[in-house]
């Protein structure tokens, strides 16, 4: 009897112990159906398509932590590891990205946006 019990607490424990490590996991990543910004269609740059992406992040990482938005605060943005004659193509892309996500999310008034 006493095998028994100690098997049984072995049995659940690890059964726990899995789900915890499933809950975990599903956690990873956005929410399935989260909204995902379309990229542009056309033939940019892989620095603009880049900076695309990393605005989109620096977006989110801005509305989660309730911050007006503000591209510049990012060093991504104000010195992107790029060479010279893609910076420029970065940031256009950049602040498509960034302001896509503000402007789906409606977190700011327009009058507030940086240019």
């Amino acid at each position: 009897m006493r095998i028994a019990k100690h098997a049984t607490a072995l049995v659940l424990g690890l059964a726990l112990s899995g789900g915890t490590t499933l809950a975990v996991h599903a956690q990873e990543g956005p929410p399935r159906g989260a909204w995902q910004p379309n990229e542009p269609e056309g033939s940019w740059s892989n620095a603009w398509h880049s900076g695309f992406h990393d605005g989109i992040e620096a977006a989110r990482h801005d509305i989660d932590a309730h911050r007006p938005p503000d591209p510049n605060r990012h060093d991504n943005f104000r010195r992107p590891d790029r060479p010279r004659d893609e910076r420029a193509d970065f940031r256009e892309g950049f602040r498509r990205g960034y302001r896509m996500v503000y402007d789906h999310d409606g977190h700011h008034d327009h009058d507030d946006y940086p240019r």
